[in-house]
């Protein structure tokens, strides 16, 4: 003390310990923090110096109070703080029920100590990042960066919403550990993110990149194909605001010239031109494809009805407890956070939202009353609609990208709610406008996510891990994908869900094996025909309902009427000789001349030889493409797995019924108009027909014998 006396009198520091009387404790302390601001300088620089020294033989790492100064163990610092007078002393200007990482608040400050331009000090992210971040290694270095630091700065100012404080901590640590990997890289642990920034490094940032998203070279894929695509956009992002931030000339991106400005930014345009043109090609390209087949090779995992059910009545019963609790005990903090979680889940789980839409309601738009009149519109709903738009409280909350998401809430719901409003004072403080505030927590809003995993935890299910607010989303999804919905009702359910027409067309349609194996194959059973029958026009693949026989059924038949698949495969000329004498063979059937099961066994003999030769000919092909088309069904049938009327029903060789010449006469005196105009009638036409006229046929016979009598008309 007498040194400071004799050779710093003049120093602030030695006259705010000089006019404190001595063996006083102001005295004491005001030395103290002279002595551990020294001792706080000389860490800058690799000195340590703690307040308690440990055995040198340890290799133990040191961390400074933000408050103090001092230097701590890393388990021993947050009990300094609590007791920590420097703290104490600014404990009116802190926010009131505010929690420190005090790990985190240290990196902060050995960050802001070691800037020269005295500029990170003074950005508002560091206020409202800094302190929030993982205090790791990763974490020091984005604080250390001036360029990172701005970076942040940058996104906070684009957005408004409390939460992007998080995402905003995210972007600078994925670019803190590009550039702790490029460090390891080029063996230089001082070059920084702005010396990153350069034509010559390019090929050392894509090797950096493509470390930290675990590529692998081999099989040409990533570890986090997601990460890698994205680090391209960050980059231009940093060009962006590297250019910007030399323009205004601030502190720390000053050049001594004009020529020197330009030169620098140049380079920067450089090198934001090599990630515009080869990002793709180096890591774009492939990152993306290996995100494809990662996304197709997962199974898709829904969540089970019946572990629903179980999840949403074993949270009810929690939640009925957890009432009890507290209406016997208002104080029983426990109740009352498991309460929130019981209350946040149920409502996720209800509305089927993403956890961001629900998690994130504030008090303002619980409690404002958005109803519309309803008596314009009554007519328009039925009387269950009505009584359900009385049952169910609409709220309105701002939801992803600030567009407006609904939330129902159900009566069960809103007693929940009321409750723990009713007992909120006790627990939140009252700046927290989060309607799902837990008591205790950092985070001023309770996590979605956390809670469905705590009340997972408390039941039996078969697959906890379906559970989660994503896979409830492609559930109902799915589903909706059953109730073959209209365009509008479609688009109306998509914007309840917070998604666009087309993100629900192409990430929450049927699982991709089931649709391909019940509902293509449908349609590709109609292509083995060679044409769509006139029947499904207008249908979707949903309404139509294919008999596997139905096939051979119409192929046959035709075999026996002799139509217009013979002039299709054997040309026209020939098909019609061939139509001809098939229309003779069948007149003799008619006739009651020849009774045969299949149409080999006709009698040709009245028949010239040559007629009769190239008939039977004819006869034999048809039979071998009939047996092919049988073959070719019966395989697409095993793929079928998912349509029980395929799985149910067997080939069958169809036994051929004869029309008789009533049935006939009585086909042209009705669809006599549709057969002059080469048309066919509708489907529901024909089946009324049948079963008026009391026909033993099917549609598709129908269908054939009009074909015939269009063939014979055009003859004629």
């Amino acid at each position: 003390m007498r040194h400071l006396e004799r050779h710093h009198k003049e120093e602030n520091e030695v006259q705010n310990i000089l006019k404190h009387p001595k063996n006083t404790k102001e005295r004491r302390r005001a030395l103290g923090l002279l002595r551990n601001n020294t001792n706080f300088d000389l860490f800058l620089t690799g000195i340590v110096r703690p307040i308690r020294q440990q055995n040198k033989n340890e290799n133990i790492e040191y961390f400074p109070c933000a408050y103090c100064k001092g230097l701590f163990l890393k388990n021993y610092l947050k009990r300094h703080a609590k007791s920590c007078y420097v703290k104490k002393q600014n404990q009116i200007l802190r926010e009131q029920g505010k929690k420190d990482h005090h790990l985190a608040c240290s990196q902060t400050a050995i960050a802001c100590a070691m800037d020269p331009t005295n500029v990170i000090s003074k950005l508002n992210v560091k206020v409202k990042v800094f302190d929030q971040m993982k205090p790791d290694n990763i974490s020091l270095e984005a604080k250390k960066d001036l360029l990172i630091a701005h970076i942040g700065e940058s996104y906070l100012k684009k957005h408004k919403r409390e939460r992007m404080v998080y995402a905003a901590s995210n972007k600078m640590r994925e670019l803190s550990r590009l550039l702790i990997t490029y460090r390891a890289l080029t063996n230089n642990k001082n070059v920084g993110l702005k010396d990153m920034i350069n034509p010559k490094n390019f090929d050392n940032v894509v090797l950096a990149s493509r470390e930290i998203a675990g590529y692998n070279p081999e099989k040409k894929s990533f570890n986090a194909p997601s990460l890698a695509m994205h680090i391209g956009t960050s980059l231009k992002d940093v060009c962006d605001e590297y250019v910007h931030l030399i323009l205004r000339q601030n502190r720390g991106y000053r050049t001594k010239s004009v020529n020197d400005q330009k030169e620098w930014i140049q380079n920067i345009k450089f090198f934001r031109e090599l990630v515009d043109s080869r990002w793709n090609i180096e890591i774009g390209s492939l990152a993306n494809k290996d995100l494809l087949e990662k996304r197709w090779n997962k199974p898709v995992l829904l969540p089970l009805v019946s572990d629903i059910k179980t999840f949403r009545e074993g949270v009810i019963k929690i939640a009925y407890d957890c009432q009890q609790q507290l209406s016997l005990n208002e104080r029983d903090e426990k109740s009352y956070k498991l309460l929130t979680q019981c209350a946040l889940a149920l409502l996720i789980l209800f509305n089927r939202r993403r956890i961001g839409d629900v998690q994130y309601l504030k008090m303002k738009d619980y409690l404002d009353d958005r109803r519309t009149n309803m008596k314009d519109f009554e007519n328009a709903l039925t009387e269950t609609e009505k009584i359900l738009t009385t049952k169910y409280k609409r709220v309105i909350n701002s939801g992803k990208g600030s567009r407006a998401v609904v939330i129902l809430i159900p009566e069960l719901l809103q007693k929940i709610l009321d409750l723990l409003l009713k007992l909120r004072p006790m627990y939140i403080p009252p700046e927290n406008e989060y309607v799902f505030a837990i008591p205790g927590s950092i985070i001023k809003w309770g996590k979605g996510d956390v809670a469905i995993k705590t009340l997972c935890k408390k039941m039996k299910l078969e697959n906890q891990d379906a559970i989660t607010s994503n896979k409830l989303r492609k559930q109902i999804a799915t589903v909706m994908q059953i109730l073959n919905l209209s365009k509008d009702e479609s688009k109306q359910f998509a914007n309840f869900m917070g998604h666009t027409q087309k993100t629900h067309d192409e990430f929450y349609e049927l699982p991709v094996d089931i649709y391909q194996t019940a509902k293509v194959s449908k349609l590709l059973l109609m292509m083995e025909k060679g044409t769509v029958p006139i029947e499904y026009k207008g249908k979707s693949l949903a309404e139509i309902n294919i008999d596997p026989n139905s096939e051979l059924v119409e192929e046959d038949n035709d075999n026996d009427e002799g139509v217009v698949f013979l002039n299709d495969n054997y040309g026209s000329n020939g098909g019609n000789d061939i139509s001809n004498n098939w229309e003779d063979i069948n007149m003799k059937q008619h006739e009651g001349k020849n009774d045969p099961e299949i149409i080999a066994d006709m009698d040709l003999t009245s028949l010239d030889g040559s007629k009769r030769s190239m008939i039977t000919q004819n006869i034999e092909h048809l039979q071998n493409e009939v047996d092919h088309q049988e073959d070719q069904a019966s395989d697409a049938l095993e793929y079928v797995t998912a349509d029980e009327e395929y799985l149910q029903t067997k080939m069958k060789r169809v036994r051929k019924q004869r029309w008789t010449n009533t049935e006939i006469q009585l086909v042209k005196k009705k669809f006599n108009t549709y057969i002059e105009k080469k048309s066919y009638p509708s489907g529901s036409t024909m089946e009324e027909f049948i079963k008026k006229n009391n026909m033993k046929k099917k549609v598709a016979h129908l269908r054939s014998k009009i074909q015939h009598l269009i063939n014979l008309n055009l003859k004629s």
